[in-house]
């Protein structure tokens, strides 16, 4: 975390020092704040979604039956995470790249502001009636391939390769904030440049953050993965509740900045 937290601050003092030194790559303070007004929230409303959670637990769990070892747990929710990170870049740069072709910045940006206000209200629909009609989650008729997948992980490098597989099957899941914001950044593209991949980078640090607090509080003996999934399941509505209230106030900003 503090290692992100610097991250942060060297990516601000090299944008600054870069623009005052006259760099056309470089976008303005004000363009930044906008951006990052965007990505923030919904890489946090991204990964406080409860499949990741569900994934952590399932693959945990299984690495504690088999090896016994905290030390072999952190290891393999690290090369987890790790894999899972690699996934999400890959999928958001190829798609950044192909959305910012797109010749209409202002029917890209109704299209991604719409989206958002449909996935906000789906998840506040998942908030007051929650397993009606649909989930905003993995379908019910992938999860059994899932848990089959993750139980047979017995090894942390089992758990970097199976961790590319599972990214698939969390698409459903955690897509929808992640396409919102590619879908913008890529409207902006002739304003930020290159920025958008450092851009994209910075969200899907934030999106790995409660997977790493996860395997640490597990692998350290801090919590422990019954307590951890029962906190979850009570939650579970209320994850929905600020992932959808992000997500709809996100979709809303970007529709009126088409106005403006």
């Amino acid at each position: 975390m503090r290692n992100f937290i610097y991250f942060i601050i060297l990516s601000f003092i090299l944008t600054s020092v870069s623009f005052a030194s006259g760099d056309t790559d470089v976008i303005s303070l004000v363009d930044r704040v906008k951006f990052f007004t965007i990505l923030i929230p919904a890489a946090i409303g991204d990964s406080i979604n409860p499949c990741a959670f569900a994934v952590m637990f399932i693959l945990l769990s299984s690495i504690l039956r088999e090896q016994g070892n905290k030390k072999t747990v952190i290891l393999a929710g690290a090369l987890f995470t790790l894999s899972v990170f690699i996934s999400y870049m890959a999928m958001g740069l190829g798609l950044y790249k192909a959305l910012a072709s797109t010749n209409s910045v202002f029917y890209l940006k109704l299209v991604v502001g719409t989206l958002g206000v449909l996935i906000g209200l789906a998840n506040l629909k998942d908030y007051f009636w929650y397993g009606k009609l649909f989930k905003m989650e993995v379908p019910d008729s992938w999860r059994p391939k899932m848990r089959s997948l993750l139980k047979k992980v017995v090894s942390p490098i089992g758990a970097f390769f199976v961790g590319f597989l599972i990214s698939l099957f969390l698409l459903p899941c955690t897509s929808g904030p992640y396409l919102v914001v590619l879908g913008y950044l890529a409207s902006e593209s002739a304003t930020i440049n290159t920025w958008g991949y450092i851009y994209i980078l910075i969200y899907n640090l934030i999106f790995i953050i409660p997977m790493i607090i996860i395997t640490l509080l597990i692998g350290l003996g801090y919590k422990g993965i019954g307590e951890l999934r029962e906190y979850k399941e009570l939650n579970v509505e209320k994850l929905h509740l600020i992932t959808g209230v992000i997500m709809l106030l996100l979709g809303v900003y970007i529709l009126f900045d088409i106005l403006v």
